[in-house]
């Protein structure tokens, strides 16, 4: 028999991790696991962490951005953009998802999608000090303007094997 936990989970009344009875501290305490995972180099785990998560609690966004960047950060283009696209969704403002979908249409050979995103978060920050996002935005838009092309297949195989740090620009 059901409980009305389980009712109103079913009936898309409750996450799943109300429904299970997570608290919300255990919740930020494994999103915390999956970024310092990230920050690590552990894509693959920090992946599968978010994925939970994003199971857990679907209306949390934030879950989707951690994702979009890492698949990203991974080269998984296709796999990044469906997550970006629920954040830009929910939240159309969000500067680092602008240019995580940028850059992520910019390696799918959609260059004219990617500066609409890349121009418009560099529209929305204007930190004297931009935050290094911005500059990676940029210098897309550079890039772009300088006629940049997506490369061969075997050069996009190459470029998957070197996986980028959070140093490097990237921001969950």
């Amino acid at each position: 028999m059901l409980t009305k936990q389980d009712h109103d989970w079913l009936q898309g009344g409750l996450s799943l991790a109300a429904a299970t009875g997570w608290t919300p501290e255990e919740v930020r305490l494994v999103t915390d696991l999956g970024y310092h995972l990230a920050e690590q180099g552990r894509h693959a785990e920090a992946i599968t962490i978010f994925e939970g998560l994003a199971a857990l609690v679907p209306a949390t966004v934030y879950f989707q951005s951690a994702l979009g960047a890492l698949k990203l950060r991974i080269k998984d283009y296709t796999g990044a953009l469906p997550h970006l696209n629920r954040v830009l969704a929910a939240t159309p403002d969000d500067a680092v998802a602008l240019v995580n979908r940028g850059e992520t249409l910019l390696w799918l050979g959609d260059p004219a999608g990617a500066r609409a995103d890349l121009q418009r978060a560099v529209a929305l920050v204007t930190d004297p000090e931009p935050p290094p996002y911005i500059t990676r935005a940029k210098a897309l838009l550079l890039a772009i303007d300088r006629g940049w092309q997506v490369p061969t297949r075997a050069l996009l195989e190459r470029h998957r094997t070197e996986h980028r740090q959070l140093g490097d620009g990237f921001q969950l």
